[in-house]
C-alpha cells in the first residue's frame, strides 16, 4: 500500500501502478540481490548452463518471493541455501554449484525486469551491473580465471571483512552522480580511488601477486558503462594531485573491499 498516497500512479509494463517510493526500493534490492548472485557465484563452469525450467510469473513488487520460487522450483534443484551463506568458493565442486546458482538468479531477474520495470529504469539497472557481467564473463568462462581466482583465494577471505568502506564509499558516489552526465572526471576520480582503497587492502593483508589480482576484480566490478570513458582519460589526470577527488582513502578505508558490503546488504526480507 503507498504510505500517505504519495505518487501512487507510476505504471508497470502491464499496466499495473506502483507507488514511487516502493518501486525505488524494488530496484534497490533488485540491484542488490542480483549482484549478490553473481558475487556468491564466484566462479563456475567452462560453457553457460542452459536454461534450468520454467519461469514463475512475478508479481511487481514481490521480486525475492519470485526469486525464492525460482530458486526451489527449478531442474536440477539448486542449493538454495548457498543464497545465505558467505563463504568464498574452494573448490571446483562448490564453483559448480554457484555456477547454477547465478544463471538461474540471472534468468529471474531479467524476466522480473522484462515484466515490472520500464525501460529507462532497466537501462540504468544494466548499467550498474554492466561490470559484473563483465567479471561473470571471466569468471565462468576463462578456466586459467578460474584457476587465478582459486589460488588467490585465501586474500579474499582476509580482506573480505574490511572491504565494507571502500563499496560504500563508491556506492554512494555513483547514486550521486548516476543522473549526472557532464562528472565524467568526478566518476574517474572515484574509480580510481575505490581500486586503490582496495589495493591497499590487499597490500596490507596477502601476498603482491594477489593484491594485484584483487585489483583487477575491483576494476571490473567498479566497470559500469558510466565509466566506459575512463580508460581514454589520462591515469595522470587522477593520481596527480592537481584536481581533488571526491574522497580519499584513510588509513582505516584502505583496509576494505566491496565483498563485505554486498553480503552485508543481501539478505533481503519480503517486499
Amino acid at each position: 500500500m503507498c504510505v500517505n498516497n504519495t505518487n501512487c500512479e507510476v505504471r508497470t509494463p502491464r499496466g499495473g501502478t506502483l507507488c514511487t517510493e516502493t518501486r525505488r526500493m524494488d530496484l534497490r534490492r533488485i540491484l542488490t540481490i542480483w549482484i549478490y548472485i553473481f558475487m556468491m557465484t564466484s566462479v563456475c563452469c567452462e560453457s553457460v548452463q542452459p536454461s534450468l525450467g520454467a519461469l514463475p510469473e512475478p508479481v511487481c513488487g514481490q521480486i525475492s518471493q519470485m526469486l525464492d520460487s525460482c530458486f526451489r522450483n527449478s531442474s536440477p534443484t539448486i542449493a538454495v541455501e548457498l543464497l545465505y551463506t558467505v563463504k568464498i568458493p574452494d573448490s571446483v565442486e562448490e564453483i559448480g554449484d554457484r555456477c547454477l546458482l547465478f544463471n538461474r538468479g540471472m534468468e529471474c531477474v531479467q524476466h522480473y525486469l522484462n515484466v515490472c520495470v520500464d525501460q529507462t529504469e532497466r537501462k540504468i539497472i544494466e548499467n550498474e551491473v554492466y561490470g559484473a557481467k563483465r567479471l561473470y564473463e571471466f569468471l565462468c568462462r576463462d578456466r586459467t580465471y578460474q584457476q587465478e581466482f582459486l589460488r588467490h583465494k585465501a586474500c579474499f577471505y582476509h580482506v573480505h571483512h574490511d572491504w565494507d568502506a571502500c563499496s560504500s564509499r563508491f556506492i554512494g558516489i555513483l547514486k550521486d552522480e548516476m543522473s549526472k552526465t557532464t562528472k565524467h572526471s568526478v566518476n574517474v576520480h572515484a574509480r580510481y580511488g575505490y581500486e586503490n582503497c582496495v589495493a591497499n587492502s590487499a597490500r596490507h593483508k596477502c601476498r603482491p601477486d594477489s593484491a594485484l589480482f584483487l585489483r583487477t576484480v575491483a576494476r571490473l566490478l567498479s566497470t559500469d558503462r558510466h565509466f566506459l570513458n575512463c580508460d581514454k582519460i589520462e591515469h595522470e589526470v587522477c593520481s596527480s594531485g592537481t584536481q581533488e577527488a571526491p574522497w580519499q582513502p584513510s588509513p582505516a578505508i584502505s583496509l576494505a573491499l566491496v565483498l563485505a558490503w554486498i553480503l552485508r546488504t543481501s539478505r533481503w526480507s519480503s517486499i
